[in-house]
């Protein structure tokens, strides 16, 4: 093969730069020139550095040559070069350099902004345990320096079932994310790690005569829980949401529950309408005022529950029984899903709904007061 030369050469297609060194037998393209002694200079400049890498290289020890000769060829492959790589690599070094805040003080960060931006104490405490615990294993080390491979590994070696691995795996996204939109890290590694496989599970939901047994028993043990269970029930109020509502938030007059955004965990406003049957549970209360729940309300429920002897209290049962019972008597799922304060049906499906069949739904939303009387007689004494 014949050697490249270095030779200053005459360029005829410009008349500011009529010299040039022709570099493209060492990747570096061509260089122009005003005069001919800039040319020389330049040629002078690029023999000694080859001269002088020459040196160095001939210094070199065998197996760091090989090494080098390795590297060039592995990366020739993907069309990079030993700069590329070791530039990519002091860039990796100097980003973990510039950014000396640990696991534990970015989470300890997260938090306080989360808490700012007005997310719920809920929230706020199960990120906060979940931090915790990676914090254990990860706490003094650099965010920048934690890769996808130990990300991964962690998140497996988790002794937890797969839905709670993918509950970490979603906390610990949060971290990275605020780290990405700070520009501490590049991108964000959890998106690369593994999800764990879910299985469909039905949600727990009410049977008829379950829901029946409890609102009935109550209207007679402590009808003042009434409105709260019914609401939960027909309108598919959050807990949280309805620990928050006030009477003047239900409208029976325009057959709407207002959820307020300030109430609610999107922090988006929505109407709810009020169903017959709701309206029905709902109507001898109509003058109340103040707070729909009651005090000591845990309590009281706990009562109504065992005085109607269920078995079983579905978790998030009344709000599942909603969307369950809603959708298979409406079968329009993006109304539901709005009903419910979610953006699209996608949840509704994953995490709400239980089939139930068309005529199930109609004995639910036909649930009505056994007896109005003892919900009469509190509504007047309040």
């Amino acid at each position: 093969m014949k050697r490249p030369s270095l030779a200053v050469r005459r360029y005829r297609h410009s008349s500011t730069h009529p010299y040039y060194l022709d570099l493209r037998a060492f990747n570096q393209g061509r260089k122009f020139f005003k005069t001919k002694a800039e040319a020389e200079a330049e040629r002078m400049r690029q023999i000694t550095l080859r001269e002088r890498g020459g040196r160095e290289a001939m210094g070199l020890p065998l197996n760091e040559l090989a090494a080098i000769v390795q590297a060039r060829s592995a990366l020739a492959k993907h069309g990079k070069s030993i700069n590329d790589a070791a530039g990519f690599y002091l860039d990796h070094l100097e980003r973990i350099r510039r950014c000396n805040i640990t696991v534990a003080q970015l989470g300890a960060e997260v938090l306080a902004a989360k808490q700012k931006d007005g997310f719920g104490a809920l929230y706020l405490t199960d990120l906060r345990k979940r931090l915790n615990r990676f914090a254990r294993d990860f706490g003094t080390r650099p965010i920048a320096a934690i890769t996808v491979e130990e990300l991964d590994d962690w998140l497996r070696n988790l002794e937890c079932a797969p839905k709670t691995r993918a509950n970490f795996r979603a906390n610990i996204g949060v971290l990275f994310s605020y780290a990405e939109r700070r520009r501490m890290i590049d991108t964000n590694p959890v998106k690369r790690t593994s999800a764990p496989k879910l299985v469909d599970k039905a949600p727990e939901i009410f049977s008829i005569n379950e829901l029946a047994a409890l609102l009935n028993s109550a209207q007679s043990t402590s009808p003042d829980v009434v409105p709260m269970l019914t609401v939960a029930a027909f309108a598919g109020l959050r807990d949280a949401e309805i620990k928050r509502l006030d009477w003047n938030e239900v409208n029976l007059e325009r057959g709407f529950i207002e959820v307020k955004a300030s109430k609610a965990k999107s922090a988006r406003r929505r109407l709810i309408r009020i169903q017959p049957n709701l309206a029905t549970w709902l109507t001898p209360y109509a003058s109340m005022t103040g707070a729909v729940v009651p005090t000591n309300s845990r309590t009281k429920i706990d009562r109504v529950w065992h005085a109607a002897g269920l078995q079983r209290w579905p978790l998030n049962g009344l709000r599942h029984s909603f969307a369950s019972y809603r959708l298979a008597a409406t079968n329009d799922a993006a109304a539901v899903a709005a009903e419910l304060g979610h953006t699209s049906t996608k949840m509704l499906y994953s995490t709400y709904r239980e089939v139930v069949c068309p005529s199930e739904a109609e004995r639910y939303w036909n649930i009505a007061p056994a007896d109005e009387s003892n919900v009469i007689e509190f509504s007047a004494s309040r």
